[in-house]
């Protein structure tokens, strides 16, 4: 019985944790966008959010974190320091997990919206497509400008974390505004 109350309380610490997290990151969002200024969401964080990741067809939004270590993102989806900042040329890459935070993306479809807001920049995407592959064996694509990469672990219902194959969503830009918003 102790057994399986510990599993219990470990299933439901990760989701409660990143729920209570999004709306930290929430208003650490927007005291960043106020002051132009990254603003960590509790004194002792080793990241901030740098943008906000919104499928309005899905009515999904997330605050995205600087850096996609494993430490971020149980907190929320990550953006790759590999990859492009929103605004600025070359490809976007953010990671997030399958079962909290990026659970979304298995409902995400070839032609729902994605927006990426940063401090800089917002940007809407068209998604292209999905792809699955073995992290092992797998090369991103060339960079490319206007390309938004979002990663997650697959499959989704998998019980055990930290399985070889990764889901890709695949997006286009199509609007861009360098205007704060």
């Amino acid at each position: 019985a102790a057994a399986a109350c510990w599993q219990l309380a470990q299933a439901l610490w990760i989701p409660a944790k990143a729920v209570v997290a999004q709306l930290l990151l929430e208003h650490a969002w927007r005291q960043t966008l106020q002051h132009d200024a990254s603003t960590r969401p509790w004194p002792w964080a080793d990241t901030w959010p740098v943008a906000r990741l919104i499928a309005p067809d899905l009515d999904v939004d997330r605050i995205v974190l600087a850096g996609d270590s494993g430490a971020t993102l149980a907190f929320g989806p990550g953006l790759s320091f590999a990859g492009a900042k929103p605004g600025e040329p070359g490809t976007v890459m953010i990671s997030g997990h399958r079962d909290t935070h990026f659970r979304f993306l298995r409902q995400l479809a070839p032609g729902n919206r994605i927006v990426l807001q940063s401090l800089t920049a917002e940007v809407e995407y068209i998604v292209r497509g999905v792809q699955i592959v073995d992290s092992r064996d797998y090369h991103p694509l060339p960079a490319q400008s206007g390309r938004l990469l979002l990663v997650t672990c697959y499959p989704f219902d998998a019980v055990r974390a930290g399985g070889p194959l990764r889901y890709l969503v695949h997006a286009a830009a199509v609007t861009e505004s360098r205007n704060r918003f």
